[in-house]
C-alpha cells in the first residue's frame, strides 16, 4: 500500500489474536505496522510479530523491488515490533540498525547479537537523512502503556 510515492506500508494484519498485551480486547485483530522510506538510502521502519515473518518479508521484498535496505529502524523492543530483527539482518547481512542505546542491550540479551559492525546508536533529538526525507529520533518511554 502506497502511504506516498515514497512511503509503503509493509505490515501484516492478524486477525487470530484476541488480546493485545495479553489483555486489551481486540475483537477485529491486530494491525502490525511497519513501513519502507525509499529515498537514496532505504529505510525499514520495524518489523512484526515473529508467526508472520515471512508474510512480512514478502510484503518488504515487494516493495524493495530488488534493492537492498540501507537501514532498519527498531523503534523500540516490544515483541510485535522487534520479533524479526534478527532473522531480517541475516537475510540482509549489509543493513544497519538503527535505535536507541536500551534497545541495542536488549538485542543482545533477546538474540545474543547487540550487532555492533553494523548499527547505529540514535539518541533524543538524533536526525538520520535518507535522501529526501530525515528521520528525527525522540524518546517516547512506555509508549504502548496509559
Amino acid at each position: 500500500m502506497n502511504i506516498t510515492d515514497s512511503i509503503f506500508y509493509a505490515g501484516v494484519n492478524d486477525h487470530d489474536i484476541d488480546l493485545f498485551e495479553g489483555q486489551y480486547d481486540v475483537p477485529n485483530g491486530m494491525a502490525y505496522n511497519s513501513y519502507v522510506i525509499m529515498d537514496r538510502k532505504t529505510a525499514v521502519m520495524d518489523t512484526v510479530d515473529k508467526r508472520f515473518f515471512h508474510q512480512w518479508l514478502d510484503n518488504v521484498q515487494n516493495i524493495l523491488d530488488g534493492k537492498k535496505p540501507d537501514y532498519l529502524i527498531v523503534q523500540h523492543m516490544e515483541p510485535d515490533h522487534s520479533a524479526n530483527i534478527y532473522d531480517f539482518m541475516k537475510t540482509y547481512p549489509e543493513c544497519t540498525v538503527v535505535s536507541s542505546v536500551k534497545a541495542f542491550a536488549m538485542m543482545e540479551n533477546f538474540f545474543g547479537e547487540g550487532f555492533e559492525d553494523r548499527r547505529i546508536v540514535a539518541g533524543e533529538g538524533d536526525t538520520l537523512s535518507l535522501g529526501e526525507h530525515t528521520l528525527a529520533f525522540v524518546a517516547a518511554p512506555m509508549v504502548h502503556w496509559p
